[in-house]
This record gives structure tokens, sequence and C-alpha cells, in this order.
């Protein structure tokens, strides 16, 4: 069999530009000793294919469990994964590449949680417009109670009137 030569430089860009992609919390690669190059190409080789190292990366980048968003009685805090924790055997590689780590497909809601569901996103909409409403309205009442203010402040009383008639400090037209 062929010996599969890998593109260290390429590698690296790949691993990290897909951990990225996918928000992972898991730490990006900086340098691949010697030791792990040869291992890595040991695996590749036994595999046949670079496939299950691209497919092990990708779901690693991906799985909930992996980058620590999923508790566990095991892990109460969550597992971050690494590439040296990747690289650790051969069947670890696999297992992720299989799929192993792969976060659960949603599940299936019936026709009547699936209403439940839409009912309650429609509420919180109307919730969302009631709200919206009344702070509305109370900015209209505010704006008027200060126009009431400021003609309150403006009027004067009758006897005020008269006293500033007699003074000639009203200009009557």
């Amino acid at each position: 069999m062929e010996e599969l030569k890998i593109d260290w430089p390429a590698f690296t860009r790949f691993y990290n530009a897909t951990l990225k992609l996918h928000g992972s919390a898991i730490p990006p690669l900086t340098v691949i000793t010697k030791g792990k190059r040869v291992q890595i190409q040991r695996i590749v080789n036994a595999l046949g294919t670079k496939q299950a190292l691209v497919d092990a990366v990708v779901n690693m980048a991906r799985s909930d469990f992996l980058n620590g968003r999923t508790r566990t009685p095991k892990f109460p805090r969550g597992f971050i994964a690494s590439f040296p924790w990747l690289m650790a055997n051969d069947e670890r590689i696999a297992d992720v590449a299989n799929g192993k780590y792969d976060n659960p497909p949603p599940q299936e809601l019936t026709p009547d949680e699936q209403r439940q569901l839409e009912q309650e996103r429609y509420r919180q909409q109307q919730d969302a417009r009631r709200a919206e409403a009344r702070r509305i309205e109370e900015e209209i009442r505010e704006e008027q109670r200060q126009r009431r203010e400021e003609r309150a402040r403006g009027a004067v009383s009758y006897e005020e009137y008269q006293r500033m008639k007699q003074q000639g400090l009203l200009n009557e037209t």
C-alpha cells in the first residue's frame, strides 16, 4: 500500500478553520510535534484514507459533548476535547469519525406538542405587541402631561392678569 502524505501546514489551517467555523471551544493547533506527525501518518496509512481524519476533525468541532456544552454525571462541568485527546489512539479517531459523539437528532414533536409550541410563540408575540402598545401609550400620556404643565406655567390667575394689565405689561390687541 502506498503511503498517504499529509501536508501539515494545510492540515493545521484546516483544523483551526474547522474549529472556528463551528464555534468550537477546543483549543486550536499551534504545533504538531514530530511524534504526533508519525502517529497520525501511521493512523492515516492504516485507515487507507485521509477522509477519516477529516471526518473526525469536523465531527469533533460540531459535537456539543466534545466542546463542553453537555453536562454528564461523569463530567459535571462538561468535557472539552483536544487534538492530543483525538489522536490518542486509532479507535478514538474511528469513533469520532463514525459519529459516536455526534449531537442527537432533534426530537420529533407530536401534532399536539407542535400546536402547543406554536400557541406559546403566538402568546409571546402578542405579549410583546401589548407591551409595545403600553409603552407607546405611556409616552403619549407623558407628552400630554408635559404640555399641560407648560400651559399651566404660562397661565395666570384673573387677579394676576388684572395686575399685569394695570402695570401695562400686556400687549392687548
